[in-house]
């Protein structure tokens, strides 16, 4: 008997894998995630160093782009270990997955909120 991926192509189903993925990618980066807050304050701070002077433009704009990458990949990273760790069942793994996700939503809302409120007190606005 085989199962997951394997079977699914020999099904003829390959096209349902690509198309799952893609969807998942696309919801997985719409939405806010407890990283992205952390992310958004390291930016601040670079950015803080470079009007200092204390960073070069090319080191403030690497910086910028390796910690994109760097932060998601812990998300993704954090998801992944919750699931393996406290997970077993399709059920169980399905409740950890959406609760963690849910907890991105939330924490990455509020953080985008603040920024936001501190944005509109300082009399800068978008």
């Amino acid at each position: 008997m085989e199962l997951g991926i394997k079977k699914a192509i020999a099904d003829g189903n390959g096209n349902t894998i690509i198309y799952t993925a893609l969807i998942a990618a696309a919801i997985a980066n719409s939405l806010p995630t407890p990283f992205d807050g952390i992310y958004f304050r390291r930016v601040n701070t670079l950015n803080q160093q470079y009007n200092e002077g204390k960073i070069s433009a090319e080191n403030k704009e690497w910086h910028i782009a390796g910690e994109y990458y760097f932060w998601t990949s812990c998300w993704y990273a954090a998801l992944f270990t919750g699931i393996y760790a406290f997970g077993g069942e399709y059920k169980t793994n399905a409740r950890v997955l959406l609760g963690l996700s849910a907890v991105g939503f939330v924490i990455g809302a509020v953080m985008k909120n603040i920024e936001v409120d501190k944005s509109v007190a300082s009399g800068q606005t978008d």
